[in-house]
């Protein structure tokens, strides 16, 4: 009897551990990832979590699961996950300079997510910024563009995924080496920029080399890549034509702070699996993105230089006139 008593409360104490310390014993992840998209479905960083989505299959033990958080340059979406619970389970698509740029210029006192609380998890892609227009545009060339620009300041349309955007600083770049002046109309993601240029609401868009890979009737101008892009060979740099301007998205995935290091070294690994793929490289190509991953480090080393470019570029820029 003395010794069913003793393996009866050793029996009890085991399972009285195990209801106070449920994640004990169970190994991450046990349940789906919640993977947040900060625009719109059909936009570059939707085709590059669809791509996540899909290979992710076999790799991944458990299915991530794409939610969309849109609105305001992708601001709504990387509020909502600084405040998500930091237990791995909601990671979020993140762009470059975007969550640089927002913090940066957003007037004291008013909610928002900081760069600093959006943990760093690995870059995926790098997106080349393009100057596009309608085919049917008479604007054969960037010059062309700049010289009607100049002559009717404030007159030419251009769209943008949003304020305080990577497209709203390659907006910026322009105005300040060209002398420029444009009329930026935003909107929720290029999903909406899209058809905003292809049925003449704009005159321009200012955006992803995704975006203009995927359109049909319609001009690049020029390309913001430090070199001749792959993905766009014939499209000029604007470095070849004479300006200084390196423009582009870093598309990553990051978390709330304070995830648990197994979750941590859990994602990083497997996200490093699915980009080392042979497969789903030649996929992000077709969808108009190039392949460049980077591990926690390196996507943390990305947002401190873009942060440094960003200052950079808004010195002598009037911020009011950039909100």
């Amino acid at each position: 009897m003395k010794k069913f008593m003793v393996s009866f409360f050793a029996m009890c104490t085991l399972m009285l551990c195990a209801a106070l310390n449920p994640a004990q014993g169970a190994s991450y992840p046990d349940k789906p990832i919640t993977l947040m998209t900060a625009f719109n479905a059909g936009g570059g960083s939707d085709v590059s979590h669809r791509l996540l989505e899909k290979y992710a299959k076999g790799i991944f033990a458990q299915p991530l699961v794409i939610i969309y958080k849109p609105g305001a340059g992708g601001e709504i979406g990387w509020t909502w996950l600084s405040q998500a619970k930091p237990d791995g389970y909601t990671i979020g698509g993140i762009d470059l300079p975007h969550i640089v740029l927002q913090p940066m210029l957003r007037a004291a006192g008013q909610p928002g997510y900081q760069t600093d609380q959006l943990n760093p998890i690995c870059n995926l892609v790098y997106d080349a910024n393009v100057v596009m227009v309608p085919e049917k545009s008479p604007w054969k060339t960037f010059a062309d563009l700049i010289n009607h620009a100049k002559a009717n300041p404030g007159k030419v349309k251009v769209a943008t995924v949003g304020k305080l955007t990577g497209d709203h600083i390659f907006l910026l770049q322009i105005e300040k080496l060209t002398g420029a002046k444009f009329n930026q109309v935003p909107y929720a993601g290029s999903g909406k920029a899209i058809p905003a240029l292809q049925s003449g609401e704009v005159d321009a868009y200012f955006g992803s080399g995704s975006s203009f890979l995927r359109m049909e009737n319609t001009r690049g101008l020029a390309i913001g890549s430090a070199d001749k892009y792959e993905l766009c060979p014939d499209v000029p740099t604007l470095r070849e034509l004479g300006y200084d301007i390196v423009s582009g998205k870093y598309r990553g995935i990051a978390s709330p702070v304070g995830i648990p290091k197994e979750a941590s070294d859990y994602l990083q690994a497997k996200f490093a699996e699915i980009c080392a793929n042979p497969e789903y490289q030649k996929a992000v190509k077709s969808s108009g993105l190039m392949p460049d991953f980077r591990d926690a480090k390196g996507l943390a080393d990305i947002i401190q230089a873009e942060e440094r470019q960003v200052r950079e570029i808004l010195k002598g820029i009037d911020l009011k006139s950039a909100k």
